[in-house]
């Protein structure tokens, strides 16, 4: 088992390694574009920023209607993602675009992409901090060798070649910061969301704004046949499958690797240069592009006893989360799977802990606990109980009714969310959320939680329910912060028809 998830990482790995050398590729033929449209035919970069933006985005908007229109509407109620996305469309994709493009303009494809990779620096300088580490070996010499390549590709060699206006000096600096805040902000929402939405909604806020601000129908520009030509490529090639090839390459390699991979850019740029423009490739080119490609190796390759280490079993410290997986699991450190007979035990021992934390709230359950024995061991049978965690433990587990719950029939002092959650399924029914005490405070809940709507929205269905005890305040928080709306009350009845009553959330999903 452990054998398979180790080959199922690495071919992760590798995935996003290629897609990010794919992306960074296309972003080269991006750049040769940018150049030829602002120095060969005098176009604002402003006007070049709106126009590419907005079209971008109508493309992904639109694969994403077809492809899962269901999950573009869902990420609309989900204002914690919406927030993520918006911050990356300004601070990601509007700002990379407008810096890169003026640092362009100001220079060439070349400086502006020397100024651009600096970002890797930021990158790593953050890495280092936020782990309280040195770089490894292979981090050190893959980006000092993917610096000196990319300097010497741009630069020919001539160290001169850096003394550059002022205004351009601004903007490459800034086009470095906004790089790194492009590889580090969608994180989160790319695992969640994936990439055309994430993309999608981001380049059209970032176009809105941008288009705001520059009101691009004022600025004349002559839409000639070439121009019109070059910029179909620039956004078809070098923005829509640039920008979803590098943000899958950071979905499955990770940040750190898919920014030293993306430094191909300006290897390509100089040889779709070299066939479109014809600018001479020198021996300096050559010796760039050897770097580069150690450097990939370098990045791609694990050490022997790095990649023959044996997992560790967690220990709920939150200095022991991965880089970049933030609160728990969000890069899926973690994974969910359906219960199996082995689990019983564990799931048994995970229950005990949740009634002795509801004992610590001074809830009063019972002598009878909930659930059963046999009423957990029919949920295994079921398919409809789940565990989370990773090759070594077991930390959390739920359960999902896509059947919905019989007592939700029962009469509600308050109101559903959507009609049919009283009887017809067309909601999921969640229970039993119980994280191991060793794991809480990390993040383990929202992680179920939006497994939990990952599950419910792959069966088609319309909303989750659930119930708590009334008195079950940091549940309470937990549901509402995840986007439930408090319904009302239900009064159940337990075998010596003694009622208790349960507060009851839904989430449209």
């Amino acid at each position: 088992m452990s054998r398979g998830k180790t080959g199922e990482t690495t071919s992760h790995v590798v995935r996003g390694i290629i897609c990010a050398a794919a992306g960074g590729i296309c972003w080269g033929f991006s750049g040769t574009c940018a150049q030829l449209l602002t120095t060969g035919f005098d176009i604002p970069v402003a006007w070049i920023t709106c126009v590419r933006l907005l079209s971008a985005a109508a493309i992904f908007l639109v694969i994403c209607v077809v492809k899962d229109a269901k999950s573009l509407l869902a990420v609309f109620r989900d204002r914690a993602s919406l927030i993520q996305i918006a911050g990356f469309a300004l601070l990601g994709v509007l700002l990379t675009q407008m810096s890169y493009l003026s640092a362009i303009s100001y220079t060439n494809a070349g400086t502006g992409t020397v100024l651009e990779r600096l970002g890797l620096l930021v990158i790593m300088v953050y890495v280092c901090i936020r782990t309280r580490r040195l770089p490894h070996k292979r981090e050190l010499v893959g980006l000092v060798l993917a610096m000196a390549g990319v300097f010497l590709i741009a630069t020919k060699g001539n160290f001169s070649s850096l003394a550059i206006p002022p205004e351009a000096l601004f903007w490459g600096g800034i086009s470095a910061i906004a790089l790194a805040f492009y590889t580090l902000l969608p994180v989160k929402v790319l695992k969640k969301w994936g990439s055309l939405i994430v993309t999608g909604l981001a380049m059209l806020m970032g176009g809105v704004v941008a288009t705001a601000f520059v009101q691009p129908w004022t600025i004349p520009v002559t839409l000639s046949g070439p121009v019109i030509l070059v910029m179909a490529l620039m956004t078809l090639i070098g923005t829509v499958a640039a920008y979803v090839l590098y943000l899958q390459g950071i979905t499955d390699a990770g940040p750190v690797r898919a920014g030293l991979v993306g430094c191909v850019e300006p290897v390509a740029a100089t040889f779709i240069s070299a066939v479109w423009l014809h600018t001479p490739v020198t021996l300096i080119d050559i010796v760039g592009v050897a770097m580069i490609v150690v450097m990939v190796i370098l990045v791609t390759n694990r050490d022997e006893d790095e990649a023959q280490e044996e997992p560790t079993p967690y220990d709920g410290s939150t200095d022991d989360l991965p880089l970049f997986e933030g609160r728990a699991s969000v890069l899926k450190r973690f994974s969910t799977r359906k219960a199996t007979h082995d689990d019983y035990v564990r799931i048994k021992a995970l229950l005990a802990c949740g009634h002795a934390r509801l004992k610590e709230l001074g809830i009063v359950e019972g002598l009878k606990k909930y659930p059963s024995a046999r009423r957990v061991m029919k949920s295994i049978e079921g398919g409809s109980c789940y565990v989370v965690g990773n090759e070594c433990d077991v930390i959390g587990m739920f359960a999902l009714d896509f059947n919905g719950d019989p007592h939700y029939k029962l009469a509600l002092q308050g109101s559903w969310l959507i009609e049919g959650s009283d009887g017809s399924p067309v909601y999921a029914a969640l229970h039993w959320v119980n994280v191991a005490p060793e794991a809480r405070g990390c993040g383990i809940g929202l992680f179920i939680l939006e497994e939990a709507d990952r599950l419910a929205r792959e069966k088609g269905k319309a909303s989750i329910c659930a119930d708590i005890y009334p008195a079950n305040e940091p549940m309470r928080r937990l549901l509402l912060k995840h986007g439930y709306s408090e319904c009302g009350t239900i009064r159940i009845k337990d075998y010596l028809e003694r009622e208790k009553t349960r507060a009851v959330f839904e989430k449209l999903l």
